[in-house]
């Protein structure tokens, strides 16, 4: 097993959904809810997603945003960071009940 560790970007909203098992364990939100938020992000044109690979398992994933402001130019600002729970740092957080959902109404 290797622990190189491989960073692609996710083009699309099909390639996007790859990411929902990783994501899952980080939110209780439906498929069909995530695949409707992803297709209305990726809608506003300034959203992408990037993940992490170890043997061509999925380790990790996170969506980003860029843009431009007045007091900085360009941005890129990290969304959605998810590592997958047996990757972490040789523990797993255990289920506590909470939904991690983002907020917000389905």
């Amino acid at each position: 097993m290797s622990d190189e560790v491989i960073i692609r970007e996710l083009v699309g909203l099909d390639q996007t959904m790859t990411i929902f098992p990783l994501y899952s364990q980080v939110s209780r939100l439906s498929e069909v809810v995530v695949c409707q938020r992803l297709a209305a992000m990726f809608a506003e044109g300034n959203y992408r997603c990037i993940a992490a690979y170890i043997d061509k398992r999925m380790v990790g994933a996170s969506g980003f945003w860029t843009g431009t402001q007045l007091w900085c130019g360009k941005y890129i600002e990290a969304d959605n960071v998810v590592v997958d729970n047996h990757a972490q740092s040789g523990h797993r957080r255990q289920d506590d009940g909470v939904d991690r959902g983002g907020g917000g109404a389905d």
